[in-house]
């Protein structure tokens, strides 16, 4: 019976084992068939390695601007004569301020002609390649109280009739600066700073544009949005601090006593901006020099308040400060002084760290992995267009293929060490023998404008090249 038994469990073994054997055979045979395994056995590839690099990246929606002002009137004006005259088209920078004064209109409305030399102002400004800071207001002499207007329902009535504009020239516009009240339009000596009053202009200028917000200070976004209960209007609302580095309280825009319950410590609101400004933008104005903006002092402040964009010719007691710095750090950026250091870490500054092209054994196709980091002070506020492309040698194009990415994810500031990734998947398959190369491209979706990456690598008309592909049939 033993024996038997045994005899059994042989003939089992066989028969399953046979059975096995068979499958592999057929799994082989439909392997080689179809290419999978040999088009991979004979797929070579090559990645690049990237390094840092301390270059200047002109990138779009971030970096120094300067401001340009505009007295709106009845009079005809040619303002694409001048903007022409006033516009500094040199500079380099990506970003401009405009102010735009309504003061002739404080007690009615905005006349027709008002509203065509707004629009023909835009149009004018729309062919000098700069996304547009806006801030619309009534003051330039700290005279507000004489200048804006005596009923909130005129400055409502006046965003009202800025819809169309401000709606056609959405695209332009980066943020929108302030509530159109205050000196300078900065929000303070203003018979509007109630709670109520600020909640009820920042309803108004939000429904009439599609840009960002901005106020002067985290006290009123936090009144504004009721501490952030107001989702809609928390997620459109950054800041722009006119103040920044000015003393403890940044000249009165943290912990005043007039701040009532809101009041915070400068920690405080410093937490507060690392936070906040994660999802919305931060600029301004550095001003008065003092050991608040001595350079080691203003490199870790505007990282923590994710510092997107500054005025370059205010304060230039503080610029020529940082000029004579000199940075002292292991790097590409070690010797180099601190007004270009911090020229380079406004806004985002993304980097590649790695590249892995994986080969998957029984899939024919190539996974392309990219790792990125921002070392930026600031992240990206739209999510940027990614492609991946494939080209032979001639540089013919193959096929681009859009990447999932988190780059929107990279906060900047205090964290750039934290990795982003791109992916994509090149179907290898119907590939002719031959060489090909990797390209990766990333666009700002509103510009169309390439954003260029912090690397030693060229970006070339096709992108940054991510690596080599051979295959050998």
């Amino acid at each position: 019976m033993i024996w038997l038994s045994a005899m059994r469990s042989k003939r089992y073994f066989l028969r399953r084992t046979g059975t096995f054997c068979a499958v592999l055979a057929v799994m082989t045979i439909f392997l080689l068939t179809c290419g999978g395994w040999i088009e991979m056995g004979k797929l070579n590839v090559k990645a690049e390695i990237f390094e840092e690099s301390s270059r200047l990246l002109q990138n779009p929606n971030r970096g120094f601007y300067r401001i340009y002002g505009f007295q709106i009137t009845d009079d005809a004006t040619d303002y694409t004569s001048k903007v022409d005259e006033l516009y500094d088209d040199s500079d380099g920078f990506t970003l401009a301020l405009i102010e735009i004064n309504l003061k002739a209109y404080r007690s009615k409305d905005i006349s027709p002609a008002g509203l065509n030399n707004i629009d023909a102002l835009f149009k004018a400004l729309s062919g000098k390649g700069k996304r547009l800071i806006v801030r619309f207001l009534y003051d330039w002499e700290k005279k507000n109280l004489l200048t804006e207007p005596s009923h909130l329902d005129r400055i409502l009535r006046h965003m009202e009739q800025l819809q169309g504009i401000l709606r056609r020239n959405a695209e332009q516009i980066f943020t929108l600066q302030g509530l159109f009240v205050g000196d300078w339009g900065e929000m303070h000596n203003t018979r509007y700073h109630s709670a109520e009053d600020l909640r009820r202009l920042a309803k108004k200028l939000a429904g009439v544009s599609k840009s960002f917000l901005a106020v002067r200070t985290p006290v009123q976004w936090r009144l504004i949005t009721e501490d952030g209960a107001d989702e809609a209007l928390a997620a459109r609302i950054g800041l722009f601090n006119d103040g920044m580095l000015g003393s403890d309280t940044d000249l009165g825009t943290y912990n005043m006593e007039f701040q009532g319950e809101q009041r915070r410590s400068r920690e405080e609101e410093l937490a507060f901006q690392e936070t906040l400004c994660r999802s919305v933008p931060n600029g301004g104005e550095v001003v008065v020099s003092n050991p608040f903006n001595d350079f080691g002092n203003a490199v870790r402040d505007l990282s923590a308040m994710h510092v997107t964009y500054l005025n370059r010719d205010y304060d230039t007691a503080v610029m020529e400060k940082w000029a004579a710095a000199t940075v002292s750090e292991s790097g590409c950026f070690n010797g180099m002084d601190g007004l270009s250091y911090i020229e380079r870490h406004l806004g985002y500054r993304l980097l590649i760290s790695e590249v892995k092209l994986e080969r998957g054994f029984f899939q024919n196709q190539l996974t392309v992995k990219v790792f990125f980091r921002n070392e930026g002070f600031a992240p990206l506020y739209e999510e940027p267009e990614v492609m991946v492309s494939l080209r032979d040698a001639d540089g013919g194009l193959i096929a681009s293929y859009p990447a999932e990415h988190n780059l929107r994810d990279l906060p900047g500031g205090t964290e750039t060490e934290k990795a982003g990734m791109v992916q994509a998947s090149i179907p290898t398959k119907a590939l002719s023998k031959g060489a090909y190369k990797l390209y990766l491209t990333l666009k700002d979706p509103v510009t169309e404008k390439e954003i260029f990456l912090a690397n030693t690598q060229d970006s070339s008309p096709y992108g940054y090249c991510l690596g080599e592909m051979e295959v050998i049939r």
